[in-house]
C-alpha cells in the first residue's frame, strides 16, 4: 500500500468502498437477527440486553462504514451519534 508524506496509509477508494459495503451488510444481518429474535416475546424479554448489544453493534458498523468511505474520516468523528465510539476514536 502506498504511504502519504505524513506516513498515513493510502487505501484506494475501490477497496474502501468494498470494506464499507461489507460493514453495511454486517449491519443488515445484525438487524435481521435482532428482528428474528424479537419475534419470540419470551426470547425478547429474556435477551433484551443482548438484543440492545446487537443494535449497538449495527450502529457501530454503520458509522465505521461512513468513516471508511470518507476522504477525511477524522472530520466525521464529531458526526458520530454513538458517544462511546466517538470517544474511543478520539482517544
Amino acid at each position: 500500500m502506498p504511504f502519504e508524506a505524513s506516513g498515513a496509509i493510502v487505501v484506494p477508494i475501490d477497496l474502501r468502498t468494498k470494506i464499507a459495503a461489507e460493514l453495511d451488510q454486517m449491519r443488515e444481518h445484525l438487524e435481521e437477527l435482532g428482528v428474528s429474535l424479537c419475534m419470540d416475546e419470551d426470547v425478547m424479554m429474556r435477551c433484551l440486553d443482548q438484543l440492545q448489544q446487537l443494535d449497538e453493534m449495527g450502529q457501530r458498523s454503520t458509522w465505521l462504514a461512513e468513516l471508511v468511505r470518507s476522504d477525511d474520516p477524522e472530520s466525521r468523528i464529531d458526526d458520530i451519534t454513538l458517544q462511546a465510539l466517538a470517544d474511543r476514536l478520539r482517544a
